[in-house]
C-alpha cells in the first residue's frame, strides 16, 4: 500500500517547476530590454550634451578670432587693403565685409549672425562659426577737460583719458547633426592703439 502512494503522488507532477522557470525567463528578459534601452539613451544624452559643449567651445574660440580680425581690420583706415570681390580668405577664415569695423546699427534678431556675417570661420564642410561685429564709440573716463581753480596755489590741469569703441563680436558655430551654439561678447579698442595694417 505504502508503495501505491509513493507512485501516485509522483504521478500528480503537473509542470510546475518549468511554469516558474518561464516566468523568471521572462521577467529577466524584460529587466534585460530595460537595461538595454535605458543604457541606449544613456548613450544619447552623452552624445549631445558632447555635441553641445563641442558647439560652445568653438562658438566661444570663434570670438577670439574675432577680436584678433577686429584689431587688424581697425588697423586698416577702410578696411582691410587686400580685399577683391566679395571676400578675402585668411587661412580657414572668410571675410566677408571688407571694413566691418565700422558697423554700428545692430540688426534686431536674436540671432544676428543668422542673417549677416562678417566673418566665418571654415571647420568642415559642415561645421562653421560665422561671426558678427558691431561698435559704438564712447569716450572714457575722464576724457573731459577739467580744470581746477587758480586760486589757492592749486593751478590748472586738464585730465585726458581718450575714447573707445565698444564691439559686440556674436559668435555663431553650426556644427554636426544641427548642433549650434551662440555666443556674444563685448571687446573694447582704445582708440589711438592701432598697430600696423597686416592684410
Amino acid at each position: 500500500m505504502g508503495y501505491m502512494k509513493e507512485k501516485q503522488f509522483m504521478n500528480k507532477e503537473d509542470g510546475s517547476i518549468t511554469v516558474l522557470a518561464l516566468v523568471l525567463l521572462a521577467l529577466l528578459t524584460l529587466l534585460g530590454i530595460a537595461a538595454t534601452t535605458t543604457s541606449s539613451i544613456e548613450v544619447q544624452i552623452a552624445g549631445n550634451d558632447d555635441r553641445h559643449k563641442k558647439a560652445l567651445y568653438e562658438a566661444d574660440g570663434g570670438t577670439e578670432v574675432g577680436f584678433e580680425m577686429l584689431e587688424q581690420n581697425i588697423a586698416c583706415p577702410n578696411g582691410f587693403i587686400n580685399f577683391s570681390g566679395s571676400s578675402m580668405d585668411i587661412d580657414d577664415v572668410t571675410v566677408f565685409t571688407k571694413a566691418f569695423w565700422l558697423i554700428e546699427n545692430e540688426p534686431t534678431s536674436d540671432y544676428p549672425s543668422d542673417a549677416i556675417r562678417d566673418i566665418r570661420i571654415n571647420r568642415t564642410a559642415s561645421a562653421y562659426t560665422n561671426l558678427s561685429i558691431y561698435g559704438s564709440t564712447q569716450l572714457s573716463t575722464g576724457s573731459a577737460i577739467q580744470m581746477v581753480s587758480g586760486y589757492e596755489g592749486k593751478g590748472k590741469g586738464a585730465g585726458s583719458g581718450g575714447a573707445h569703441i565698444i564691439y559686440n563680436v556674436y559668435s555663431k558655430h553650426m556644427g554636426r547633426d544641427n548642433s549650434r551654439s551662440m555666443v556674444m561678447t563685448q571687446w573694447r579698442h582704445m582708440i589711438g592703439q592701432e598697430g600696423a595694417c597686416n592684410y
